[in-house]
């Protein structure tokens, strides 16, 4: 047995080894792409046939009828809320984990999030937590297909029919991946997705898309795009605006590298799904590890591979959150870190909890919004999943970073099968260190007042 280098050993990796890969993966065929852009000379987003084609290339990809592209995921979300026709106060019920941005785009409607617990085994939202939360004011409800794994539409779906709501997929985690034979990108009424770097389907920089099969939806979302315009190409422009909208637009250049990304997308489909699955199978073995659930008929592309720790299962009596947080440090020890991915629920958020949207309360304080609290502990399951479980890498890293290498999965199998094989010396550990769950310990939980950095000064 060699001891654990959290306590003197050596390391499965040597310091300072630089564990992920490169990613996106640029590769001469993307080079040509976005040097094609350049020498055309034509820049704006506005009918430029790099932007239309990929919106042509991403609806055949889908199988959706209808595509658009967008400058950031954010602002596909934000359309698709305003595609749902959600209005000033009305509700959007969210899952209560998953990054802001699926409940910010609510806000920048001035609509207001309502978020739902989630299930403790898939971590997407609980179809009997979103029944829960329906009242005379919700509009829509989003799904988030967290960390790679779709979430339940088909209940999801069930729910949003017999009470006349809007179903809105957020697919940021899980392009490429499926639901019972059916794409991401056309499970729900509306999708948005980002394309960022660290994405699966990613460019070089920012971008989103949205999807959807109703051109009602499509045209709220296009005049959403670009200014609140109907701006028909080869006709003149009228500079009338029917509604309010933003200037959304995605550069050609990205659009360029996305398409050519796009090519690649089931080849590292297979590549991050193949790796995933490996590791999940090995690492299931060991006793007090529980790798990520993936229902019947779905696929997980791990964008996130989230890890639970049960202590319970090795015969041990110790809290959860602080065994897991022993793990962590053994493992960030042997070169090979976990992380959290969001340490707190989202309505825990300073946002949130001080309902800080637009000022003097709104949208909540405005005419006829129903009441909304914001309580972590109306959270349960998110609660115990932020404490008990961690993430495949370092912070500031996904999945792509990580799954295109079977040797990358080996080192992590290698690294928690030696821990496991020095579980009384690491229960020890556990039992000494001072613990605090993360939404005690984290930065959103700092007391005093915020202040804004000028350059030079962090």
């Amino acid at each position: 047995m060699s001891q654990l280098a959290l306590f003197g050993g050596n390391s499965i990796l040597p310091q300072g080894y630089l564990l992920e890969d490169t990613w996106p993966e640029t590769l001469p065929e993307d080079m040509q792409a976005v040097q094609d852009v350049f020498k055309t000379g034509q820049f704006t987003g506005l009918h430029n046939p790099q932007v239309e084609a990929l919106e042509q290339d991403f609806s055949r990809f889908t199988e959706a009828q209808y595509a658009l592209a967008l400058g950031n995921g954010t602002a596909s979300l934000h359309a698709a809320v305003a595609a749902a026709g959600c209005e000033p106060g009305d509700e959007v019920i969210v899952p209560a984990l998953t990054f802001l941005a699926s409940a910010s785009a609510v806000l920048h409607h001035i609509s207001i999030p309502v978020f739902a617990d989630i299930d403790p085994q898939t971590y997407n939202i609980d179809p009997q937590a979103v029944e829960n939360k329906i009242s005379p004011r919700t509009r829509a409800i989003m799904a988030v297909d967290m960390h790679g794994l779709p979430a339940d539409y088909d209940a999801l779906q069930k729910i949003a029919d017999h009470h006349d709501l809007v179903l809105i997929a957020d697919a940021a985690h899980s392009m490429g991946a499926r639901y019972k034979d059916r794409k991401v990108g056309n499970l729900a009424d509306i999708t948005g997705t980002s394309i960022m770097q660290a994405k699966q389907l990613a460019t070089c920089g920012e971008g989103g898309l949205f999807t959807t099969n109703e051109v009602d939806y499509y045209n709220r979302a296009s005049m959403v795009r670009l200014f609140g315009e109907v701006i028909r190409k080869g006709e003149t422009r009228a500079y009338n605006a029917y509604t309010l909208g933003w200037n959304y637009r995605l550069n050609p250049v990205q659009a360029a590298y996305a398409r050519s990304q796009l090519t690649r997308l089931p080849l590292y489909t297979r590549q991050f799904s193949d790796n995933g699955n490996y590791l999940a199978q090995k690492i299931g073995q060991l006793p007090g590890i529980v790798p990520p659930f993936i229902p019947a008929g779905s696929t997980h592309v791990y964008h996130m591979f989230r890890i639970k720790f049960d202590p319970s299962q090795l015969g041990f009596e110790i809290h959860a959150g602080r065994f897991t947080q022993a793990v962590s440090d053994a493992m960030r020890a042997e070169g090979l870190p976990l992380r959290f991915y969001q340490f707190t629920p989202v309505p825990g958020q300073t946002i949130f909890r001080h309902k800080q949207g637009f000022g003097n309360g709104i949208p909540w304080t405005l005419p006829d919004a129903q009441p909304v609290t914001y309580d972590i502990e109306d959270y349960p399951i998110t609660l115990e999943v932020l404490e008990n479980t961690r993430c495949i890498g370092k912070s500031g890293t996904s999945g792509p970073n990580y799954f295109r290498n079977r040797a990358t999965m080996k080192a992590y199998i290698q690294a928690f099968e030696k821990i496991w094989e020095n579980m009384d010396s690491l229960v020890g550990y556990a039992k000494k260190i001072d613990y605090q769950p993360p939404w005690s310990t984290s930065a959103l939980s700092t007391r005093g007042n915020w202040v804004v950095m000028a350059p030079g000064q962090n």
